[in-house]
């Protein structure tokens, strides 16, 4: 064999594994989660728009299907929804996508906002087992790290709190920072059914074989505040902002409110304020009155006296507008005093009704109409 013929043999060869080794890096290139991940940021932090009253009447201004929904959708002056790779970040204003983080070899398995942050956690086939936070005006990464959670998990969130909760434990993480503050398992005989966040700590509770149970953890060193006993039969916490209140997701109307320290406020059983299954019941507490909307009414218990004040029509969660609670109840959107319930504005809505269940928000001088389904912005 001539000494050319054996240089070109090795330049072949050497082109050979040149070409197959770019292949094999292709390859890779295309599994590898960069190269399946779209994100988009916004190059500019969001208007903050100034709040105003919601002119009437009112129209829909815009709408976006939504996949996997948050408690709160709006979030330092963007509407953020979650879909099936992702989370986008939408301009209330004109509707139009600011920033997006999707996905394509990922499903999104929840999130939550907070501290001006988006937390999403996403399922690869290893489970759900990647966490990551973005701001929520730019769509920027704020912190990565990866986790062991259950597919079924449920994220929520308070002030420098997320919490992700299954029906086996739950993991606190920081909300700006990716530290894990604590765990909680709970014990053997018990499942927990429902977990909330809020300024007195984390409210969960456990259905056991013997009981049913609600304890309260605190919220930056898990260790358990105070424990109590509840009716059997699945149940839906409210709030665990200024107090802890829990709402029986049966129909016998059974209200049970306790202060940080445990000590039971309330003690309600009346069908009328009975939970509706269609939407989430939530709870808000203002001065001495909780206010508690079971899905289909809006009422306000007195935690001093332990009485219905007043009760209205509402179909999703309200929020707050000026010296009242802005609800939909069906027909128009509708301003209650806070003290009272009477009904303080009527706001017409003009074409399209908003979708039934989810919550309100204020964005602006826009009305933020959030359900599992979809989201819609009304000015």
């Amino acid at each position: 064999m001539s000494y050319r013929w054996r240089r070109h043999r090795r330049l072949l060869l050497w082109v050979a594994a040149t070409v197959v080794g770019a292949l094999l890096l292709g390859l890779h290139w295309m599994g590898s989660d960069y190269a399946n991940t779209s994100l988009q940021t916004a190059g500019a932090e969001p208007v903050q728009l100034i709040e105003a009253d919601p002119a009437s009447p009112v129209a829909a201004a815009w709408e976006s299907a939504t996949g996997p929904a948050d408690a709160h959708p709006v979030e330092d002056f963007t509407v953020v929804v979650g879909e099936r790779h992702g989370v986008r970040g939408i301009d209330p204003e004109t509707g139009l996508e600011r920033w997006h983080y999707l996905r394509s070899s990922a499903l999104l398995c929840d999130w939550t906002a907070v501290d001006g942050v988006v937390v999403a956690v996403f399922r690869t086939d290893a489970g759900c087992d990647e966490a990551l936070a973005l701001d929520a005006g730019t769509g920027k990464r704020v912190w990565y790290r990866n986790v062991n959670l259950s597919a079924d998990v449920s994220m929520s969130s308070t002030n420098q709190l997320t919490v992700a909760a299954t029906d086996s434990g739950v993991a606190v993480f920081g909300t700006t920072d990716n530290g894990l503050r604590w765990r909680y398992r709970p014990p053997e005989d018990c499942s927990i059914s429902d977990t909330l966040p809020g300024d007195v700590g984390v409210a969960v509770t456990l259905d056991c074989t013997s009981s049913a149970r609600l304890l309260l953890l605190d919220g930056f060193t898990g260790e358990e505040r105070w424990t109590g006993t509840l009716p059997a039969g699945a149940a839906q916490i409210l709030t665990a902002d200024g107090v802890v209140g829990v709402l029986a997701l049966d129909l016998s109307g059974s209200l049970r409110i306790f202060d940080r320290d445990g000590v039971e406020l309330v003690s309600l059983r009346e069908q009328s304020i009975a939970a509706d299954t269609r939407s989430e019941p939530a709870a808000q507490l203002i001065g001495d009155q909780l206010a508690v909307f079971t899905g289909s009414t809006l009422f306000a218990v007195n935690v001093q006296t332990d009485g219905i004040e007043w009760v209205v029509p509402a179909l999703h969660r309200p929020t707050l507008l000026g010296p009242g609670l802005l609800v939909y109840d069906g027909t128009d959107f509708v301003q209650h005093d806070l003290t009272t319930g009477a009904e303080l504005r009527r706001i017409s809505v003009e074409g399209s009704p908003p979708p039934i269940g989810g919550r309100l928000d204020r964005v602006g001088a826009a009305i933020v109409v959030s359900s599992p389904d979809g989201v819609a912005v009304y000015r």
